[in-house]
């Protein structure tokens, strides 16, 4: 194997695939990127046997085509202290993986081939379009509310629910619930997936990653009952979809809410992150207290301080001001950081119950549901 190639398009097919190749794995080969180069072109290869990724560089020049495996971590590090804009590679007669940028050199071990699993890219079956920037937009929104906690599986994840032309895209960690719809038509001839497919959350993440670089209009993803694969003619991801059932969420959405409110976005994340100031990770909680177009926001803790802003909100359903409701200030923000609408909606029932956030020009498009905190009322006084 040799090949002849741009340093920076090596860099970003390798910077991606790290992306799935696991730093502690069960088995060794796993840390392993699988290069290939065929008269087609260059391929980089990882997977941790839940995803896997294919990046495609056409850009190259191969004087002699074969395989091998080299340990990504490390391959990653020397591309990224790479200067020359050119870079060659081959394998020599010893196995060992050399690698020249102008006046560097390397050599890498490689490992054994016939170890390595193999990775099919074959997608089948139903298929959506969509529109792709809709779609990352909706990913980047409903996946910041996912459990982090990798150990609890149905959550550290994300679920497609296709129903007709219509695609709700949900994820939470029991305390709070995002919930994004989307318009989709049938991206092939076996129609539109129907029914509810859990995306592991790492998948998700690299499904966003490639869209972002991505500049096709539409996209499609092809969903069945064990994976879901999005190919393009740089990149290829399948992803093993999560076993289990994802909680019922439509059930989980309030209604009959009492008192809405419309809130400058900008100005609810600057009171949220100046309040956030005055807590602590034993006391994380803000104070909301709705009046006649304006609201306030409070903070306390013990040896640290009090904090209370005031901003103004637009009244657009309900009359009762006479309760307060706490929240996690993080999940606000995390919340606001991902909206890129100037207004936010925030609907309420009473100080006990979760609020419901969204976009007051598409409701249904994006929901957010976030649990309040339940604080002793002497801790409130």
């Amino acid at each position: 194997m040799k090949i002849q190639c741009q340093a920076r398009e090596l860099l970003e097919a390798v910077s991606l695939v790290s992306g799935v190749v696991p730093g502690n794995p069960t088995r060794p080969v796993l840390q392993q990127a699988k290069i290939s180069a065929t008269r087609d072109g260059l391929q980089v290869e990882g997977t941790d046997l839940e995803v896997g990724l294919r990046a495609q560089i056409d850009e190259v020049m191969v004087e002699q085509e074969g395989a091998c495996l080299i340990p990504c971590a490390r391959l990653l590090k020397v591309l990224r202290e790479s200067h020359n804009p050119e870079i060659s590679f081959e394998v020599d007669a010893a196995g060992q993986a050399c690698i020249h940028n102008g006046n560097a050199h390397f050599k890498l071990p490689t490992g054994p081939l016939e170890e390595y699993p193999s990775i099919e890219f074959n997608p089948a079956g139903p298929s959506l379009r969509v529109d792709r920037v809709k779609l990352l937009q909706t990913l980047s929104r409903v996946s910041v509310a996912a459990a982090k906690d990798a150990t609890r599986f149905n959550m550290h994840s994300v679920l497609f629910d296709g129903h007709g032309e219509e695609l709700k895209v949900v994820s939470t960690d029991g305390k709070r619930m995002a919930v994004g719809a989307i318009s989709i038509c049938a991206g092939g001839e076996d129609g539109i997936p129907e029914g509810q497919y859990i995306l592991p959350l790492k998948g998700v993440d690299l499904l966003a990653k490639i869209l972002s670089s991505e500049t096709e209009e539409e996209v499609v993803v092809h969903l069945d009952k064990n994976e879901v694969t999005y190919v393009s003619d740089q990149i290829s991801l399948t992803c093993r979809l999560v076993e289990g059932k994802f909680p019922e969420y439509e059930r989980a959405i309030p209604t009959d809410l009492e008192n809405v409110y419309d809130i400058k976005t900008d100005e609810l994340l600057v009171a949220l992150r100046q309040t956030r100031l005055m807590t602590t990770k034993e006391v994380n909680s803000v104070r909301f207290q709705f009046g006649e177009g304006t609201a306030v926001l409070t903070s306390s803790a013990s040896n640290v301080g009090e904090s209370k802003v005031e901003f103004s909100v637009e009244r657009v359903e309900g009359e009762d001001d006479g309760f307060a409701i706490h929240f996690n200030p993080e999940y606000l923000i995390e919340l606001l950081n991902k909206i890129d609408s100037s207004q936010i909606r925030c609907g309420l029932r009473d100080g006990k119950t979760a609020g419901l956030f969204s976009i007051p020009d598409g409701e249904n498009s994006y929901r957010h549901i976030v649990m309040p905190l339940v604080v002793n009322e002497m801790q409130e006084a």
